[in-house]
């Protein structure tokens, strides 16, 4: 039988059901290729009673008949279905009507483990929303993340992209026998102008690999033979990674891979683009088509790469239902690139809306952890000075709404009061000036949303008003019930606080693993404004429905709650349709004929800072100064990571339980210590400190400690006997990262899960996610135990300490 047509049932295309006719009879295969654990089909299988069979190269698939039916017009029609759901009516002509889909969400959980236990009715959903609580809006999105994959790899082939040696090296692509030897020729030529460079080994490489290009038209329609190969894998690194949960530095390796498509250059040696059809994805075959007939249209022929890109970021929100949109960009706190990028929005947006009906505005970026600190970590305001000078500059902007701290979530909120206050400053000018902020994302800072306000209300100047605020994500905060709870209730809705959620980000980056915690339900029932964004549903595999759908789903939202959202962003529409119309009224007057680039380059020049605005810092040590204890972890050791001391926020209180010392006990007596070592946070208090008391001198303990200390953790790490591991991370709740490139991407390792929040969930995932870790959880950790549980098949989930120690150590 030859294949006639398919289908997937999500939007990252991961679910593919392929079909098959014989005469009348209509058969169907269902596969996962890009998922290699195999979770995915198999949990799928199990929740609809369906049998796994295996294709020709061992990978498990679902097969089966897709039953026909004629309809009341006397057509025949195949209904297929999943768990008594109809997902599709498919037509004898080929055409395929969806009627039910998998969100990111479902999928992701199934990926995650062995056992998955959410119901069918949350797994696959309806895709039918309410018209009159349709939402209209995405008020939390991020520029470089809006893009589906296919839409993303058209642009790459319709404006001929370069695409470096390095990503093909790193995905494993394969090129022609001809473009193999272009690339070497090439990265010979590339290799000559490093041979004064200082660079030595894999660095030197990789700068090579990186200035090494190839046409992205090329690799694709000059390579046809490896489409089928090559595409699949091109996709999955413009997405968050498949098998289960992610962490913040997955994000950050998806961004590095989209790079080229959303900020690249065009090749130097163009080809003429054909055979343009023979692409297998029809998808991404329309997309092309679309966009060469862009090329030759009046309105956008000459549209630089960037406004040919808002295009369609605003054609897919056309698509999926959505009027008003608010962009957070990096970009336009560069002080170059603002005033070029703010002409192209100017020149572009009226005829984008003209075409979509889509607004676009932009929320201006500031990275909550600059990307290169310096020398002192602590001044912060200095570091961003150049941003503050650029935003002061756009801020009256019609297409400006306002600004936007960004960034993983990986400090006290506190530390930027500094940067809010000129923030406050800048609102005080521009009434309708939106500060948003990135808080509650992480469970170990639970204060950060209620501290985000308090810092915009501390930094009022005489008796200006509280400006917009919003808060992205408001998820991990104190109970709602608690004191607390109740003091940040009155706090946001006494400031008239908008929060935003975005329920598929937050269980893909590993900041949500039940969703029955979730405090949106709680926040609607005390008359807190929420509203909905996606994060930038592209790279989660999702988009403004199908987040719609899983809020609704997963949480079991009323339709009285659904339209108490839909009222609050109606109101953040009007109001900016207002704002919008005011100050484009006034910018016209400001400008007059002036070039809009050469406008911004002067009003940037002119503005002045203070730069007295510090607050008071805190006394801050290189960790190199640590001198002989600085070491690298013994290669012929295995190493056991102890998560039960650090990885915990400030309000988390710590206590040892009898069941997890007797673990430590056993492994102390009875270990072999040139064999094991252990490894840990830099905290040093609870388990940490257990075993620091109790070695006495038996095994190698080591830390791994930020690239600055505070005095106090300076001192005790100096008089206490551990080796330490220095990380380039500057705050310590990234110091995850390290434990993952230093221990579990590297070598088979035991981590030992007794208590933490966020922070140690990302430990966690980070070690399985590598798959060289063996994982033992603490049912005593309430919330380690939930994490075990959405893990299970890769974790041990123990309660007799001394039990387990025997296991590890017969192994």
């Amino acid at each position: 039988m030859q294949s006639w047509a398919c289908f997937y049932l999500d939007k990252e295309k991961d679910l593919i059901v392929d079909l098959k006719k014989e005469n009348d009879k209509l058969f169907y295969t269902l596969s996962t290729p890009n998922h290699n654990s195999g979770n995915l089909i198999t949990n799928l299988a199990k929740l609809c009673k369906l049998d796994i069979t295996y294709d020709s190269i061992g990978l498990k698939i679902i097969e089966g008949e897709v039953p026909c039916y004629v309809n009341a017009d006397n057509e025949k029609v195949y209904i297929f279905r999943l768990a008594n759901t109809k997902v599709a009516n498919i037509y004898p002509d080929g055409r395929i009507e969806m009627k039910a889909s998998i969100p990111a969400i479902s999928k992701t959980l199934m990926s995650q483990t062995k056992d998955y236990n959410i119901p069918e009715s949350k797994t696959i959903v309806k895709t039918y929303i309410h018209n009159e609580c349709k939402f209209k809006t995405d008020l939390h999105t991020h520029m470089n993340a809006n893009l589906h994959p296919d839409v993303l790899i058209a642009f790459a082939i319709v404006h001929q992209l370069a695409y470096p040696l390095y990503y093909i090296k790193k995905l494993g692509l394969l090129c022609s026998d001809k473009q193999e030897k272009l690339l070497a020729k090439q990265r010979e030529k590339v290799a000559l102008s490093y041979k004064n460079s200082q660079l030595s080994g894999k660095y030197l490489q990789r700068q090579i690999d990186d200035h090494t290009y190839i046409n992205f038209a090329s690799l694709i329609l000059e390579n046809l033979e490896n489409c089928r190969y090559n595409l699949p894998k091109i996709r999955n690194s413009l997405a968050i990674m498949k098998d289960g949960q992610a962490v913040f530095t997955n994000l950050e390796k998806v961004y590095f891979y989209r790079y080229v498509f959303c900020k690249g250059k065009v090749s130097d040696k163009l080809i003429k683009l054909k055979d343009i059809e023979k692409i297998y994805d029809k998808d991404v075959v329309n997309f092309c088509k679309q966009m060469h007939l862009d090329l030759k249209n009046k309105n956008y022929h000459k549209f630089s790469l960037r406004q040919h890109k808002l295009l369609w970021v605003a054609r897919t929100y056309q698509r999926y239902g959505i009027d008003y949109v608010e962009i957070s960009d990096t970009s336009l706190v560069k002080e170059k690139d603002a005033p070029i990028y703010l002409k192209e929005i100017h020149q572009a947006l009226p005829l984008i809306e003209k075409e979509t009906g889509v607004k676009l505005r932009f929320l201006v970026a500031l990275r909550r952890v600059p990307l290169n600190l310096g020398s002192d970590p602590a001044n912060y305001l200095s570091s961003a000075n150049e941003n503050i000078k650029v935003l002061k500059a756009v801020a009256s902007d019609p297409y400006i709404s306002g600004c936007d701290i960004v960034g993983e979530e990986i400090n006290d909120i506190r530390d930027l009061k500094s940067l809010i206050k000129e923030l406050v400053k800048i609102a005080k000018d521009e009434k309708d000036f939106v500060i948003r902020i990135h808080a509650g994302e992480n469970d170990c800072l639970c204060d950060n949303v209620y501290n985000s306000i308090e810092c915009v209300k501390q930094s009022l100047i005489d008796n200006q008003k509280m400006p917009k605020v919003r808060i992205g994500h408001g998820l991990h905060v104190a109970s709602l019930s608690s004191k607390k709870g109740k003091q940040l209730i009155e706090s946001i809705k006494e400031n008239n606080v908008v929060l935003e959620f975005q329920i598929t980000s937050n269980v893909r980056l590993n900041n949500l693993s039940s969703l029955d915690k979730h405090p949106l339900k709680a926040y609607l029932k005390e008359g807190v404004k929420c509203v909905q964004g996606t994060d930038g549903g592209a790279i989660y595999g999702s988009n403004s429905i199908d987040e719609q759908l899983s809020l609704e789903k997963m949480l079991d939202l009323s339709e009285a709650e659904l339209l108490q959202m839909k009222k609050c962003e109606s109101e953040i529409i009007q109001e900016a349709k207002t704002e919008f119309i005011n100050k484009e009224k006034k910018f016209k007057e400001e400008i007059k004929r002036e070039d809009i680039c050469k406008h911004y380059q002067k009003k940037i020049a002119e503005q002045k800072l203070d730069n007295n605005n510090e607050e008071d810092k805190i006394e801050l040590i290189n960790s190199l100064d640590l001198g002989s204890q600085i070491t690298k972890l013994d290669k012929d050791k295995m190493p056991i990571v102890v998560v039960g001391g650090s990885f915990n926020n400030q309000r988390h209180r710590l206590s040892v339980n009898k069941d997890n010392l007797a673990l430590l006990d056993y492994l102390l007596k009875h270990g072999d210590p040139n064999r094991y070592c252990f490894v840990f946070g830099y905290e040093l208090k609870a388990y940490e400190k257990y075993l620091l008391e109790n070695n006495k001198g038996k095994f190698d303990l080591y830390v791994i400690v930020p690239a600055y200390l505070d005095k106090n953790h300076y001192e005790k790490i100096k008089k206490s006997k551990v080796k330490v591991i220095v990380s380039p991370e500057k705050e310590p709740m990234g110091l995850y990262k390290s434990f993952a490139y230093e221990i579990f991407k590297r070598r088979k390792s035991i981590l030992l899960g007794f208590d933490a929040n966020s922070a140690g969930l990302n430990v966690i995932q980070e070690a399985k996610n590598a798959k060289k870790c063996q994982i033992y959880i603490s049912e005593h950790s309430r919330l380690l135990k939930i994490k075990a549980q959405s893990l299970i098949g890769y974790v041990n989930l123990f309660k007799d300490g001394k039990k387990v120690a025997k296991e590890i150590l017969q192994q």
